[in-house]
């Protein structure tokens, strides 16, 4: 095969010899430089690309048919400026190299449309310190050309258990533009193990947004990463800033009939949207059979509700024939641990009709002194003096 590849090339120089007297001896194609040509590249975008294969910097197969046909409505001085910009990206951290070329080829045409000149690529970061960051830890790291992520998941030696959920990840704003893993891990995972660490980074000008999320493995480590790292000075008058970050991924959906039940909803918005999970619904205190004419849709993750919300509010879907109204869904805060230390008040639901306040009384005094019981329609709050008996 390769014997053949060889005479196949030769020939196709030695022609190339005869139509034109420069020297091109030193021109070999790959086998893919036909495919290259077939596929509707111009000729010198087809070699610098075979040369980039040639380099072994990426592989023929590590490009889809996307990456070509993207490629493919460049004129050739654009293309050809894509590619040399592709070659001089720092690849040693991206695993899906057709993605990362496509993201190339968008950030040109942006700085295109906004008229600025495609600056060279800015310094990245000092790899031979992310290097040693990943040896130590042992974690990964994959580079897309709109976020750097370290972990997700994270080497089994530190945490095998399932993806962590809510309340785990906090937003890290203010950082300096040409900051990297390489000091923002060793500062982070003194809080606790990370699960993965997504720093955002702006195509446009080779450096970070300014912000990043992490996700630890627990939620208590997550609330000591705001504590040891909110306004850390990581650099000479240079303040991070941390906090827990809900990641949204519930919308509230008003004017629903009253009459449909959590299947029927969820079953109705599982046509018209991606991701749905779960729906949350209540009931009228008076008729267990009718909802509130409300409900919470509950999406996989942010991006699904984002779109979910998108298509809702677009006027054009309609559901039960009606169009609905969508907004984001008040974030659950989760309680400070100080604060809920001194809650000493229960809140108690599903109350019968036929419960008194005697009778609450009665049987929340059996766990400590009350200070008072206050009962509303079907709930009800219950005041202890000390916060151990509400505990209890």
């Amino acid at each position: 095969h390769n014997k053949m590849a060889n005479q196949v090339n030769g020939n196709a120089v030695q022609l190339k010899e005869e139509e034109e007297p420069m020297d091109t001896s030193s021109v070999t194609h790959t086998e893919h430089y036909k495919t290259l040509i077939e596929a509707g590249l111009p000729q010198k975008v087809a070699e610098r690309l075979d040369e980039i294969f040639q380099t072994g910097l990426v592989a023929y197969v590590d490009l889809d048919e996307r990456a070509i046909d993207a490629l493919r409505e460049f004129n050739e001085e654009g293309a050809l400026s894509v590619l040399q910009q592709f070659k001089e990206s720092d690849l040693s951290h991206v695993q899906n190299k057709s993605a990362f070329l496509c993201g190339v080829m968008k950030t040109y045409r942006q700085r295109e449309k906004q008229g600025s000149k495609v600056q060279e690529s800015t310094k990245g970061p000092d790899e031979a310190k992310i290097k040693a960051l990943l040896e130590r830890t042992g974690y990964t790291l994959d580079v897309t050309t709109g976020q750097r992520k370290y972990g997700g998941p994270p080497p089994d030696t530190v945490y095998s258990g399932v993806q962590p959920g809510i309340g785990t990840e906090v937003f890290v704003g203010k950082i300096p533009r040409d900051l990297y893993e390489d000091e923002l891990v060793p500062l982070f995972e003194k809080a606790g193990p990370i699960w993965d660490l997504r720093l955002m980074m702006d195509p446009l000008s080779g450096q970070n947004r300014g912000y990043a999320f992490i996700t630890f493995c627990s939620k208590d480590a997550a609330q000591e990463a705001v504590k040891l790292c909110d306004n850390y000075e990581i650099r000479p008058g240079k303040h991070l800033g941390v906090c827990i970050s809900v990641a949204n991924n519930r919308l509230f959906v008003g004017s629903i009939p009253k009459n449909k039940t959590k299947e029927n909803i969820l079953e109705e918005f599982s046509k018209v949207t991606e991701g749905l999970v779960d729906v949350i619904l209540y009931h009228q205190p008076d008729d267990k059979k009718k909802n509130r004419g409300f409900c919470f849709l509950e999406y996989e993750d942010h991006k699904s509700a984002a779109q979910a919300r998108r298509r809702l509010m677009s006027g054009k879907v309609k559901v039960w024939g009606n169009v609905v109204t969508v907004e984001w869904a008040d974030p659950v805060e989760e309680p400070d641990p100080e604060v809920m230390a001194k809650v000493k008040v229960l809140f108690v639901r599903n109350l019968a009709t036929t419960v008194t306040e005697e009778i609450l009384e009665k049987s929340f005094s059996e766990f400590g002194k009350l200070e008072r019981v206050k009962k509303l329609k079907d709930y009800a709050f219950v005041h202890f003096e000390d916060r151990g008996a509400a505990v209890k």
